[in-house]
């Protein structure tokens, strides 16, 4: 998992906020004051262009890379999300235990819930609210994999509204997580918070069997020549022999390498597994 930094694009994610929100919800009042209303994620923020451009600039700050699982989302064949960190439907109890992990990009300071931002007069800019604002804005993958006919597996859509824990915002974050051997994700020794990266992982399901395999053939695989993988799309037969030769080495995972093999002698599959080139040479 990367470390997103937002900071460098924090004013350009501020704009588009404020020229959505003073642009389809400010209402001036006749006495001279003002108001918010209407503030919809999924109605005039959409259609105003400013979803589109939050996840473009969330993109950027991602390296086009899923906040979660690490899929490159740079090609257009790709289902991006916008995943909200704080749930859009957060109740002011679940509002108050994200600020109060004193998280950078995720503090009263800068956010506000939406539902206590709209209709009250003259309200100061920041704090944002919570459902159309950069800070509280990733992007993910749609969690869908070749075998499951569009069903998301992981990621955003499979969390749902579950608690997580930002690690995407903690400096540290690659340093204070393990890729097993099979592939599974966990927290480390140098973890401060282990027990809330478990519950995140677990919530994201960012061990489901496919990440885990394509974790795993990864780490088998780095020693191989990047462009040679690439170059597996389209031959079969050095995809095949490539396989072989790091597979089948112990006998107790013979059947869960057989497994891994069928898998990506798949063409669609093998063209996800390298969607996942951040784990080359990373774990």
């Amino acid at each position: 998992m990367n470390y997103v930094d937002k900071d460098a694009l924090i004013q350009a994610g501020h704009s588009i906020t404020d020229d959505y929100l003073n642009s389809h919800c400010r209402i001036d009042d006749a006495n001279g004051s003002y108001h918010y209303q209407n503030v919809d994620y999924d109605g005039n923020f959409g259609d105003s262009g400013a979803k589109d451009a939050i996840l473009r600039l969330a993109l950027a700050s991602q390296d086009n890379y899923c906040c979660y699982c690490m899929r490159d989302l740079s090609y257009q064949n790709q289902q991006v999300t916008l995943e909200h960190v704080i749930p859009q439907s957060a109740s002011a109890e679940e509002f108050g235990r994200y600020t109060a992990l004193g998280v950078h990009s995720l503090t009263d300071a800068e956010l506000i819930r939406t539902a206590d931002f709209t209709g009250v007069q003259n309200i100061a800019i920041p704090p944002c609210p919570h459902t159309v604002t950069f800070e509280n804005l990733m992007a993910s993958c749609d969690g869908t994999f070749p075998d499951k006919n569009g069903t998301s597996q992981c990621c955003n859509h499979k969390r749902g509204n579950d608690f997580v824990y930002p690690m995407f915002y903690i400096a540290s974050v690659r340093d204070e997580i393990t890729y097993m051997e099979d592939g599974t994700m966990q927290p480390n020794a140098n973890c401060a918070y282990p027990d809330e990266y478990r519950q995140t992982i677990v919530h994201t399901r960012l061990n489901c069997q496919n990440l885990k395999d394509i974790r795993k053939l990864w780490r088998l695989l780095a020693s191989e020549n990047y462009e040679v993988l690439v170059t597996c799309v389209g031959d079969r037969n050095l995809r095949s022999k490539i396989l072989m030769t790091v597979l089948f080495k112990k006998e107790d995972q013979s059947e869960a390498d057989s497994k891994i093999l069928c898998k990506f002698m798949k063409d669609d599959y093998w063209k996800t597994f390298l969607l996942y080139h951040w784990f080359y040479n990373r774990i």
